[in-house]
């Protein structure tokens, strides 16, 4: 039975190109150089967007995507709280390499993504310092997903690590070489592109 639905759905999914959109949820927090002692909490965020997905039952793949991704971290100095929430416009680019298992595919990815700051509250009530902070973040991403191939539509598991490459703390005065780090963990559903 199991050998019959491999051979049967394998040829499905041959070269398949899938369009889909995805979200979940961020675990962000921060890396950061500075002269004081700072107690570091993670943020809780969303991410969600859509991607495009080459590969289907090849061993190696390729997937690209646009994506919301919430960032920060909660900082902690002496009993004094404040919060970094961050939000970008993330371009992830990933190469994958999964081995097919009949409807399954599991795969490890590895890849950069660019980010846009589309928000920034920096917790001082002053927006001033959103405007100190860096527009533009790179990532290095490595992570796991699996693609379920059930026709016509395909069910998406993904965890990836995202730690920041350059330093966006920009002129902001109580930082230096702040870097994001998040955990995203997300599902979603694609759609086959093509005959």
């Amino acid at each position: 039975m199991g050998l019959a639905l491999l051979a049967v759905t394998a040829p499905a999914i041959q070269g398949q190109t899938t369009l889909g959109v995805r979200g979940g949820v961020s675990v962000a927090s921060a890396s950061i150089d500075i002269d004081e002692t700072f107690d570091e909490g993670n943020r809780t965020g969303f991410v969600g967007g859509v991607f495009l997905d080459w590969g289907g039952s090849g061993l190696f793949g390729f997937q690209v995507g646009a994506q919301y991704s919430q960032k920060g971290a909660e900082l902690d100095f002496e009993g004094l709280s404040q919060d970094l929430d961050l939000a970008y416009l993330e371009i992830p680019a990933v190469v994958k390499v999964g081995i097919p298992l009949g409807i399954v595919k599991p795969s490890l990815l590895g890849g950069v993504a660019l980010g846009f700051n589309t928000s920034c509250d920096a917790g001082t009530g002053s927006d001033g310092d959103c405007d100190d902070i860096s527009s533009t973040e790179f990532s290095g991403v490595i992570g796991a997903d699996a693609a379920f191939y059930l026709s016509p539509i395909s069910l998406w598991i993904d965890a990836r690590y995202h730690v920041g490459l350059n330093d966006i703390s920009g002129d902001l005065e109580f930082v230096d070489d702040l870097k994001n780090r998040a955990w995203q963990i997300s599902g979603g559903i694609g759609f086959p592109l093509g005959g």
